[in-house]
C-alpha cells in the first residue's frame, strides 16, 4: 500500500546560529584559538556545528542555514568577497545604520505614542458616551465642537505615525520595488548610509566599480540592490559614474555633494569616511527630533485633555449655581 507523501511532514532545516553569536564569534576569532574550541565557547549547538563541518559544509553556509533574516543573506554574499571577519564587521555595520535605528526610535517615542493613543481614546469616550448623558448641562455648543476637532486631529495624528512608521520598517525589511521612493530625508540618509558601508567594505576587495556594484545588486531582497541595479543601467546607457549616481532620487543630498568631492580627488576611502562619521551623527540627531516632537505633542495634547474635561465636569456645577 502506497503512503500519501503530500501528507507527510516535509523536513525544514532548523538555523543553528543566532546573530549575537556570530557577532561574538567574530570579536573573539583573531585570538589565535582553535576553531573548534572556539565554536565551543560561543555557540549553543557547537556539536552539531562541528559535525557539519566534517561533513565539508563551510563555516559561512551553516552560519546562513535555515536563516531568514536579511542579516544572514547579507553575509552570505558579502562573504563570497570578503573574508569572514570583515563580512560580519559590515553585515553589523548595516545593521548598526537600519534596524538598531529604528529599534532606538521605538523605543524613544513608545510612552508617548501610548500617552496619544491615551488620549484619543479618553476623547472618543468623551465625545461617544459622556456628552450625550449631559447635553442638558452644556449650553454652549463650542465644547462640542472642541471635543469633535480633538478627536480627528488625535486619530489623524495616530494613523501619520504609524504610516511613517510601517514605511520606515518595511523600507530596511521587507523591502518590496513600490517602496522604492522614500520621500522623508531621515529615510533617505540612512539608505545613503548603507549603501557607502557596504560599497566601501567592497571596494578594497575589487579592483573596479562596476565589479563592486554587481555583487551589491545580488542584495535584491534590499533597497540597496536595487540602486546597484539602477546604476548598473545609466552605466550601461552610456552615463559616467557621476552621473549615474547623482540620477538616483532616493541618496540624499550630502550624499551626493561628497561623491562629487570623491570622484574629483579620486579619494573614495576618506570622503566615505567623513560620510559615515558625519551622517551617524546627523541620524542620531534627527532621532533625537523625532522623538522630541513627538513627546511635547503628546504632553500638550495630555494638557488639552485635562483641560477639556475639568471644563466638562465643572458645566453642571455651573447651571446649579446660576439657581
Amino acid at each position: 500500500m502506497k503512503k500519501d507523501i503530500s501528507w507527510m511532514p516535509r523536513q525544514t532545516t532548523i538555523a543553528l546560529v543566532l546573530r549575537e553569536e556570530v557577532e561574538q564569534f567574530e570579536k573573539l576569532m583573531n585570538n589565535g584559538m582553535p576553531l573548534e574550541t572556539l565554536i565551543h565557547l560561543v555557540f549553543k549547538k557547537d556539536e552539531e556545528m562541528i559535525s557539519r563541518l566534517k561533513e565539508g559544509i563551510s563555516l559561512v553556509d551553516i552560519f546562513c542555514m535555515g536563516q531568514k533574516k536579511l542579516y544572514f543573506k547579507y553575509l552570505k554574499i558579502l562573504s563570497s568577497s570578503l573574508n569572514l571577519n570583515q563580512a560580519i564587521i559590515c553585515v553589523t555595520q548595516i545593521e548598526k545604520h537600519s534596524k538598531l535605528v529604528f529599534d532606538k526610535l521605538l523605543q524613544k517615542i513608545a510612552y508617548p505614542f501610548f500617552l496619544l493613543v491615551f488620549a484619543f481614546f479618553m476623547v472618543l469616550f468623551f465625545s461617544d458616551y459622556v456628552l450625550i448623558q449631559m447635553q442638558d448641562y452644556i449650553s454652549n455648543g463650542k465644547v462640542l465642537l472642541v471635543i469633535q476637532v480633538l478627536k480627528y486631529t488625535f486619530g489623524l495624528s495616530i494613523l501619520l505615525l504609524l504610516f511613517f512608521l510601517i514605511w520606515f520598517y518595511m523600507v530596511f525589511n521587507r523591502f518590496s520595488k513600490s517602496l522604492y521612493y522614500c520621500p522623508f530625508p531621515l529615510m533617505k540618509k540612512m539608505v545613503s548610509l548603507q549603501f557607502v558601508c557596504i560599497y566601501q567594505n567592497l571596494e578594497n576587495t575589487y579592483s573596479s566599480t562596476q565589479q563592486v556594484l554587481e555583487t551589491m545588486s545580488h542584495m535584491d531582497f534590499s533597497i540597496v540592490g536595487m540602486i546597484s541595479n539602477h546604476i548598473l543601467d545609466h552605466l550601461l546607457n552610456g552615463n559616467s559614474l557621476e552621473e549615474s549616481f547623482l540620477k538616483e532620487e532616493i541618496f540624499d543630498s550630502d550624499f551626493k555633494k561628497m561623491l562629487r568631492y570623491a570622484l574629483t580627488n579620486n579619494r573614495f576611502q576618506v570622503f566615505f569616511d567623513l560620510y559615515i562619521k558625519k551622517s551617524t551623527m546627523d541620524i542620531e540627531r534627527c532621532v533625537k527630533r523625532i522623538a522630541l516632537g513627538i513627546q511635547l505633542y503628546s504632553y500638550l495634547s495630555i494638557g488639552v485633555l485635562v483641560l477639556l474635561v475639568y471644563q466638562i465636569m465643572m458645566m453642571p456645577l455651573n447651571m446649579l449655581n446660576q439657581f
